[in-house]
């Protein structure tokens, strides 16, 4: 079987990794705008099925000419490409997964409620895959991806789901940075400066940036840790998904993310001086949009590995009721920084995200994952993802609570 992973960065190249020294993979191609990137993946794998293809997520016609002979396209490129690469994986006849969607797309304001959540916009080429009987497998990484499976695993215990809350806390720091983020610094700055989709009393809705701080105690090392309220990818399918297609109900469900202090006071002034605008501004006669300006001077998060420390757990908690009573769950996975990079040459928020976003190629090379159409990670059997995270150095805890 044949795969591409399009986008090498700090997830891509660990997806990339594991993919090329799989038995279910005869070749993989590592496709970038930036080769030299991919270059490098391409050496650290040193495999002779492993190759490398330059790329233009932007250019639909380029993408479709790329896909063809590709079994699966695994899309680790920013979101705001999503929608070009599905459209040409149909063209060429390519399953597709990604880890992630674009939250942008939802232009509602605080209090409003949502008629129709992003996830909508990429969930309506469902008819298209399943006439192409293509899978198309959305927010398969972490966060989403293994939060998404916690919760489906939480709720198949239960006869009604109360509560889903989804927690992604990190202690961690990279040396010699004050503002270094581990994952797309474009992707970190979009998210938190969004109002934030929460679900309750039936509707989607939006909460301000920066709201509903609360200390959270995650398991030990990580500790207990300021979380805020974030537009993330969870809070617009699981209720629906596991609510309503599942049949499982959900009264309320959010995404709150740990963001220290100095995150907090820097994404703040980005916000208010304009620089996470992607529309592009003249600077002395050359366009230029302010947020790849800002991504271009803070360091590529896939060179970062070495120098981050600390601890990182995302984990999904479950409220609900069994044979009449109150039942609960708190479902994680956990890694240290140092200790992944030193096993794996990688961080743990890069390594944490592409082996989930593996382990879904595997499971579809395998013939585990049958699905067709287009559908996010609460659709999926989670069981065979938590045995495989083992062999990768990953793990899955549960607590009741």
């Amino acid at each position: 079987m044949k795969a591409m992973i399009l986008g090498t960065g700090a997830v891509g190249s660990v997806t990339a990794e594991v993919l090329g020294h799989s038995e279910e993979f005869d070749r993989v191609v590592l496709a970038d705008l930036n080769i030299e990137r991919a270059r490098r993946a391409e050496k650290k794998i040193s495999n002779d099925k492993v190759t490398v293809q330059k790329v233009d997520a932007s250019d639909i016609d380029s993408l479709t000419k790329a896909f063809k002979g590709i079994d699966i396209v695994l899309n680790a490129v920013i979101p705001r490409f999503n929608m070009n690469i599905m459209k040409a994986c149909v063209k060429a006849k390519a399953n597709y997964s990604d880890m992630a969607w674009d939250v942008a797309l939802d232009k509602t304001k605080p209090g409003e409620i949502i008629e129709k959540t992003p996830a909508m916009e990429f969930i309506k080429l469902d008819a298209e895959f399943k006439k192409a009987g293509l899978a198309g497998m959305i927010g398969l990484g972490c966060d989403p991806g293994l939060s998404n499976l916690f919760a489906r695993m939480g709720a198949d215990r239960m006869d009604r789901v109360k509560q889903i809350l989804v927690r992604d806390g990190d202690n961690g720091a990279v040396a010699g940075h004050h503002f270094a983020p581990l994952w797309s610094p474009e992707t970190l700055i979009e998210e938190v400066l969004m109002p934030a989709t929460y679900y309750a009393d039936g509707h989607y809705r939006k909460l301000p940036p920066f709201s509903g701080k609360e200390l959270f105690q995650f398991p030990d090392p990580v500790g207990k840790l300021p979380i805020y309220n974030v537009d993330h990818e969870e809070a617009e399918t699981l209720p629906t998904y596991i609510g309503e297609v599942l049949g499982k109900g959900c009264d309320y469900c959010d995404f709150k993310i740990a963001l220290g202090d100095d995150y907090v006071e820097v994404i703040n002034v980005l916000g208010k001086l304009g620089l996470d605008s992607t529309k592009p501004v003249d600077v002395k006669g050359v366009k230029v949009a302010p947020r790849d300006v800002v991504s271009a001077v803070l360091p590529d998060p896939s060179t970062l590995a070495d120098r981050a420390k600390g601890d990182c757990a995302v984990g999904t908690a479950v409220k609900g009721v069994k044979d009449g009573k109150d039942v609960g769950y708190f479902i994680w996975t956990q890694l240290n920084h140092e200790d992944c990079h030193k096993k794996y040459g990688h961080s743990a928020t890069g390594y944490s995200v592409g082996v989930p976003f593996a382990i879904g190629a595997i499971l579809f090379a395998q013939g585990k994952i049958k699905q067709k159409g287009v559908y996010p990670p609460e659709m999926l059997d989670p069981q065979p993802f938590v045995k495989m995270l083992p062999k990768y150095g990953m793990n899955c805890l549960e607590k009741k609570l």
